[in-house]
């Protein structure tokens, strides 16, 4: 089974390229450093400035684990100029992947 951590946060108008930029450059090769990682997706809506990133795991110890990485936080934290507020953040069991 994998486990997704999804990160949701509203975007300030015009940072949706800077924050793909950074996300795709900065946190994903961090991402790809961490044991159990799967893959990841980085959604963003221009209409409305909102971002969503889903990233999948193989089990929950090393999303856990993933959680507490400086590393992954501190490029991470490269994104929140970009952000209008706080982001969410919510755990899933993923119950069905359709390929």
């Amino acid at each position: 089974m994998l486990y997704a951590r999804i990160f949701q946060v509203l975007l300030k108008a015009g940072t949706a390229p800077q924050a793909i930029d950074l996300y795709q450059n900065e946190v994903g090769p961090v991402l790809k450093q961490q044991p159990g990682y799967v893959t990841s997706r980085f959604l963003t809506n221009t209409e409305n400035n909102k971002c969503l990133a889903v990233i999948l795991w193989d089990n929950e110890e090393n999303r856990e684990a993933a959680e507490s990485s400086e590393s992954l936080q501190a490029v991470f934290n490269h994104l929140a100029p970009c952000f209008d507020g706080t982001p969410t953040i919510d755990y899933y069991e993923v119950a069905v992947q359709v390929a």
